[in-house]
């Protein structure tokens, strides 16, 4: 009857109000949740950003150099890290890319800072030391393996990290280099490129034997040659009409082409290609 129907009818409208202001408060609920994770993954890119390298630091050592360091999320897994040593004719780079995007990377780009402090600490306690690329990449790996316990192949973690160490000595005229399933380009002073390839193993992960030596290479330097290094996470990005990665190849042929300029130039372009590639995505 006419009064059954207004009383489910006022009935199904206070249901209506009442899940209308459930909802309402589920959804403040959610918003204060995403507010506060995003402000704290903020913060921790403002400590990101205070542990990298400043590329102001290379001025001393290099007479033309550029760094970009452009996390793809509001922080990354990718570091880079210098260090002037024992004298100021000498210094340490690594070029990082740690296990996993985003705040997983973040975390191991952490443990990557404090282990570097620890490298860097040996070095300058020891002023005979013969620094070598090699034996830091075997200090990390050995270090991570065992602070993450993954020396056993049951381990629930399996961290690591790829990227290379370059160690350079002005006054010798001498760049070592070393890395982990990552290659160093350079330019020679008669305009050839060449590459050096890296180890064919990551550093710390469970497959990574504890006891494993990675090579270097040891090269002479003269006036007039140039040495490019980055990790995947340039190469890596997708574009171009097939949504394909960027490329080592078009990364190299880029260089070829325009080593003659200056780095700066060299930067902008290569953040202009890398735009232009990504804008193509169909």
């Amino acid at each position: 009857d006419k009064k059954a129907v207004e009383e489910l009818t006022a009935n199904l409208e206070i249901k209506i109000e009442e899940r209308t202001a459930d909802l309402e408060e589920s959804k403040k609920e959610v918003e204060a949740i995403h507010k506060h994770t995003r402000e704290s993954i903020e913060y921790a890119s403002l400590i990101q950003g205070a542990v990298v390298s400043q590329s102001e630091e290379l001025i001393p050592h290099f007479k033309d150099s550029f760094v970009s360091w452009i996390p793809k999320d509001t922080v990354g897994g990718d570091i880079w890290l210098f260090n002037d040593l024992r004298h100021e004719d000498e210094c340490l780079l690594m070029f990082i890319d740690c296990t996993g995007h985003g705040v997983p990377g973040a975390f191991v780009t952490m443990i990557v800072k404090a282990v570097e402090r620890e490298v860097i600490g040996k070095i300058l306690e020891n002023p005979n030391m013969d620094v070598s690329p090699a034996w830091v990449m075997s200090y990390f790996n050995k270090t991570i393996k065992k602070l993450l316990r993954q020396e056993m192949e049951d381990s629930i973690s399996n961290a690591g990290w790829d990227g290379g160490i370059i160690y350079y000595n002005k006054a010798d005229q001498v760049l070592k280099f070393a890395g982990a399933e990552t290659p160093l380009f350079y330019m020679t002073a008669d305009g050839e490129f060449k590459t050096v390839k890296g180890n064919r193993y990551s550093v710390g992960y469970k497959k990574c034997a504890m006891d494993y030596e990675y090579k270097e290479t040891i090269i002479p330097v003269k006036e007039g040659m140039k040495f490019y290094c980055t990790t995947d996470g340039y190469l890596d990005q997708n574009g171009g009409e097939k949504d394909f990665p960027f490329g080592k190849k078009r990364f190299v042929n880029i260089i070829k082409k325009i080593y003659t300029e200056s780095m700066a130039e060299l930067q902008n372009i290569l953040i202009i290609e890398m735009m232009e590639w990504e804008s193509a995505i169909k």
